[in-house]
């Protein structure tokens, strides 16, 4: 029967925190504290590595053996200093990270992965799992599979790219990138730069403030939401789709004003811009 790892460490600055396990769960906590506290069960809890080398905390899985045919299922439970950097590595296991964080790099083979907010060059990849994301300060890579992405708010950029999810974002203030092969973005506000590729995924914008939206598809249907007296510059071209507009026009625009440049290009999709 195993026995249960639980360490504390002292750490009154931000740590590095590193960990990776195959299946079970990862939970992870930051909140302003002094110490990191890590708490391991499951099987074979007693053989995990939880080890503090200098700002560095490591929680590492055993390594299987040719007696153990399957790997271990543990509960990893941690809590770091706010700001702290996180990398985390599972196989199924799913990654829940609540609080703020510094550079961060959560990488699943077919686990969700939930993340409050994240700050400098981060990296987030799933195989087929699902993305959540509170909060990105900086800049972010986000890559599913097959998964869903759902963001609440983008402050710097971002460069996502799934397979088959679809992507849904509340707010987006810094530019963003997408890819996709089928899947669907959904953006209900945005204050920066969306540019969309995909083959034929639909994309919306439910209100575009500002800025560029670009969309190269196939197939999927574009929609864009435009704020009443805002100026607005178009590049529109589809083959076999159908184009609609009820745009009032506002002119060219004033020194220092806001306005919208729409290039959108699909082969058979559906392109209607909408005056809010």
């Amino acid at each position: 029967m195993s026995r249960d790892t639980d360490k504390v460490f002292e750490t009154p600055r931000p740590v590095q925190l590193y960990v990776e396990i195959g299946r079970g769960h990862v939970v992870i906590d930051a909140h302003d504290s002094t110490q990191t506290k890590v708490e391991v069960t499951g099987e074979r809890s007693a053989d995990v590595l939880v080890e503090q080398q200098g700002d560095t905390i490591s929680v590492l899985a055993p390594k299987l053996g040719t007696g153990f045919r399957r790997e271990p299922s543990l509960n990893v439970t941690v809590t770091v200093p706010s700001g702290s950097d996180l990398a985390v590595r599972t196989g199924s296991a799913p990654i829940a990270a609540s609080g703020s964080f510094g550079g961060t790099r959560l990488k699943s083979g077919s686990g969700d992965i939930e993340v409050d907010s994240v700050g400098s060059s981060a990296v987030i990849e799933t195989g087929s799992g699902d993305v959540t994301i509170g909060l990105i300060r900086e800049e972010a890579r986000v890559r599913s599979g097959s998964g869903h992405v759902r963001i609440t708010e983008t402050q710097g950029g971002a460069a996502i790219s799934v397979g088959s999810g679809d992507i849904e974002i509340d707010r987006t203030a810094g530019a963003i990138a997408v890819k996709t092969g089928s899947g669907s973005l959904q953006v209900a506000t945005a204050d920066g730069d969306v540019a969309l590729s995909t083959g034929s995924g639909d994309a919306a914008i439910q209100r575009l403030n500002r800025g560029k939206f670009s969309v190269k598809g196939a197939s999927g249907d574009v929609t864009v939401g435009v704020p009443p007296g805002v100026p607005v510059w178009t590049d529109i071209s589809t083959i076999s789709g159908q184009v609609r507009s009820d745009l009032v026009g506002a002119g060219q625009p004033t020194e220092d004003q806001e306005f919208i440049e729409l290039r959108l290009k699909t082969v058979s999709g559906n392109i209607t811009l909408n005056q809010l």
